[in-house]
């Protein structure tokens, strides 16, 4: 007969334990060190078409790479529409968290987000094994060139009010001056995604 209690199975701590690997903080010596791109820029500034552009480059040549969108993170917990500051806060330290599983076990990562104020530079690098040192690479755009292209993108919601976008973009433009110094730039209303792509895989695959 049915108890009335929840059928959840609880797993006993020996089970638990024994279901999960040893995970390091920090990488040895002797270890190839992996790569860390840290692909940061506004809302439409191309983001997601050069991380998954460069992660396939990087497949090509042979590197494991994990290409990791704060987005995704946050789409695991219901999206944007209704996300508290809180929620916002614990799901950048989640991404954070699966940058630095994913170098732990020698992956090169990239990974991409609206990454301007200190705290969330932090949030994304919180995790990271030590000797590892994020390489930056910065897509710029106007807000006129994201306006048009969140008008076209299907999957965008918040984004496409101009209100929404244009505060987005003033909050950008306010905090580029402070963020720490990128590898490389790139005006994206200028270069195509191809041509960035290009660029990165010339520096950094051989």
């Amino acid at each position: 007969m049915p108890s009335g209690r929840s059928s959840r199975v609880r797993l006993k701590p020996s089970v638990f334990m024994a279901a999960t690997w040893p995970v390091r903080r920090d990488l040895s010596d002797t270890d190839l060190v992996p790569e860390l791109i840290v692909i940061v820029g506004p809302i439409a500034s191309g983001k997601s078409t050069v991380a998954r552009g460069l992660g396939c480059r990087f497949r090509a040549a042979g590197r494991p790479v994990a290409v990791l969108d704060l987005d995704d993170v946050v789409d695991a917990i219901g999206g944007f529409a209704g996300l508290t500051p809180g929620q916002f806060r614990q799901a950048q330290l989640v991404h954070g968290e699966l940058v630095g599983a994913w170098l732990r076990r020698r992956f090169d990562v990239i990974a991409h987000g609206p990454f301007f104020e200190p705290e969330e530079d932090r949030a994304v690098l919180h995790a990271v094994p030590a000797g590892i040192v994020p390489r930056r690479v910065q897509l710029l755009a106007t807000y006129e060139a994201a306006l048009e292209r969140t008008a076209l993108d299907r999957g965008r919601a918040a984004s496409k009010d101009p209100g929404f976008l244009r505060a987005a973009y003033d909050r950008a433009g306010s905090l580029l001056p402070g963020l720490p110094p990128a590898a490389w730039s790139f005006d994206t209303t200028t270069r195509s995604s191809r041509e960035i792509v290009d660029a990165l895989a010339a520096d950094l695959l051989p």
